[in-house]
């Protein structure tokens, strides 16, 4: 049971069990006599007699009286035997500020325990006021809003369900919460949009990402399901980004069965298809089917479209992980629809490279080439070299160009790479690195 305002807890439960009324103690003598439940609130004349060895006697009727919670008002130093006594007894120990008028507190109490309109009144305006000064960061707004009900609210702005005036209270600031963290710390512009967000949640760097989840699950995109992602380019992406999204959102509310989001990002337009539970092989047929729709009913006459589907992802890394192999799908396949292709390295090597640790590894390593003017170039005799076991003939075919040129482009990787390819493990790392830098 919450206690109200002001209260201080020194020993024993972090919260009083369920407590059954009030009672003012005047005699320590009588604290064995109080009813079973009772909150005990000593005046200050008793609190200021129950030090030292007397608390630890108050403390015992107290446990043997089966009182819920024993209330000081008057600062009182509690022995270590003490506190340990109240934790064993199940008593929690409370201590009112310096001050306190006694009856005002006794009632407050009282109105806790009944759970009356007003009290609930009084938790919900404290309520308010600290959720509006958290600024729109949900884990905030979760503390303020719990330490001033009374209740746990988690980080998702959810709670226990609760019936009466108490309950009413807590949907009532929770849902001004949700409202709140919807349009996002003071700081930035108001009112995001679930595309804008799942839009940040693709590209935004990991870290980022993670803590925008929660503020993602307020505006209800289901972050932490199975996720499926459909991508669609075009010639010009940018100038069809407005009507193709307007479009599909418009065809995705037809759509039953799973739930749906969409978002324009890296110059394409990005479906999301969510479901609670692994979808499965059939799941994916049915997410190409869709996509099969889509870019019939969304492409613009006498536009060409492409469309890539990937596999199904858990959770946010898992839709990052979605993104990255419909992107793969989309620009590796010569049809307008592409599915991503399960077997072979390119599976693992998007799991790996979706992380933001693998980026940056790959990144630092192909670096030196990364800066020259002709890097794609030079990065495609690379992979091309290491690929036919360092035959400069064969890489020569594939990139079509003459071998000797490409002897002179590989002799200045490696000294720009500072490598040598002869060593078997410098050419597995270089290896992989080319081919993740295509994903």
């Amino acid at each position: 049971m919450f206690v109200g305002d002001g209260l201080r807890r020194l020993a024993g439960p972090d919260a009083p069990g369920p407590a059954t009324g009030v009672r003012l103690v005047e005699d320590l003598r009588t604290v064995v006599d109080q009813p079973r439940g009772a909150m005990l609130v000593l005046t200050l004349e008793a609190s200021l007699r129950a030090t030292g060895y007397r608390l630890e006697v108050v403390l015992r009727d107290a446990a043997a009286a089966g009182a819920a919670a024993l209330v000081l008002t008057a600062p009182v130093e509690v022995a270590r035997s003490a506190a340990a006594l109240a934790e064993r007894a199940g008593v929690a120990l409370l201590s009112a500020p310096e001050g306190t008028e006694l009856a005002g507190l006794v009632v407050a109490i009282d109105r806790a325990i009944a759970g009356d309109a007003a009290d609930a009144l009084v938790r919900a305006e404290k309520a308010v006021r600290g959720v509006l000064a958290a600024a729109g960061a949900p884990e905030r707004m979760a503390a303020a809003a719990g330490a001033a009900l009374g209740v746990e609210v988690a980080a998702d702005l959810s709670a226990p369900d609760r019936d009466g005036h108490l309950g009413r209270a807590v949907r009532i600031v929770l849902r001004l919460a949700e409202l709140a963290a919807a349009a996002g710390p003071a700081e930035e512009a108001p009112a995001r949009s679930r595309a804008q967000v799942l839009t940040e949640l693709l590209v935004a760097p990991e870290r980022q990402a993670q803590e925008l989840a929660p503020r993602a699950r307020t505006l209800g995109l289901p972050v932490d399901g199975w996720h499926v992602v459909l991508r669609m380019e075009g010639p010009e992406p940018y100038a069809l980004l407005d009507t193709l999204a307007t479009r599909a959102a418009r065809l995705v509310r037809e759509l039953v069965g799973p739930e749906w989001s969409v978002a324009m990002a890296d110059g394409a337009l990005i479906v999301v298809r969510t479901s609670p539970h692994d979808p499965g092989r059939a799941g994916l047929r049915a997410a190409t089917r869709d996509a099969a729709l889509l870019l019939e009913r969304v492409r613009p006459a006498g536009v060409e479209l492409r469309c890539g589907v990937s596999t199904a992802h858990q959770g946010l890394l898992g839709l990052r992980t979605s993104a990255s192999e419909a992107r793969t799908a989309v620009r590796r396949a010569s049809s307008a629809l592409a599915t991503y292709d399960l077997a072979g390295l390119d599976r693992m090597l998007e799991e790996w490279y979706s992380s933001d640790a693998a980026q940056q590894a790959v990144r630092e390593l192909l670096q030196p080439i990364l800066e020259q003017k002709k890097a794609a170039l030079l990065l495609e005799i690379l992979r091309a070299y290491l690929d036919h076991h360092g035959s400069p003939a064969r890489a020569a075919e594939e990139v079509r160009m003459h071998r000797n040129a490409v002897s002179r482009n590989v002799r200045r990787i490696e000294e720009l790479l500072q490598a040598d390819l002869n060593d078997p493990q410098q050419r597995l790392a270089l290896q992989l690195a080319c081919r993740a830098a295509r994903l």
